[in-house]
């Protein structure tokens, strides 16, 4: 299974995310949930970067499915509004696939 945990501040304003696992709903390689998952945070890590002037630190292991990203400051508009779009995003694979994957939110 797949664990996503969404990392909020006191003001629930999205700071972060960590990713453990994987979905094991199929071989590696033909795995629609992982590649979902993989494929979501890929693009919001890659978006915030190219997007968004905040800075942020990113720890990453393919092997475990772990996957550790968070705002070293305050996150500007378009760095909140893209990890709205994560969060929407895992939503759905969730709410397709929930044998696979379990989202949870976290105040850091």
């Amino acid at each position: 299974m797949i664990d996503v945990v969404i990392y909020q501040n006191s003001n629930s304003e999205y700071i972060g995310f960590k990713t453990d696992g994987h979905a094991e709903y199929d071989d590696p390689g033909q795995d629609i949930v992982c590649s979902a998952v993989s494929a979501i945070t890929i693009t919001i890590l890659n978006s915030v970067e190219k997007l968004s002037d905040v800075n942020f630190t990113f720890d990453c292991d393919q092997e475990s499915g772990h996957m550790d990203f968070i705002f070293t400051e305050e996150p500007d508009s378009k760095a909140q509004t893209l990890m709205q779009a994560l969060v929407i995003g895992i939503s759905g694979i969730e709410e397709s696939y929930g044998d696979y994957i379990c989202m949870t939110f976290k105040e850091v």
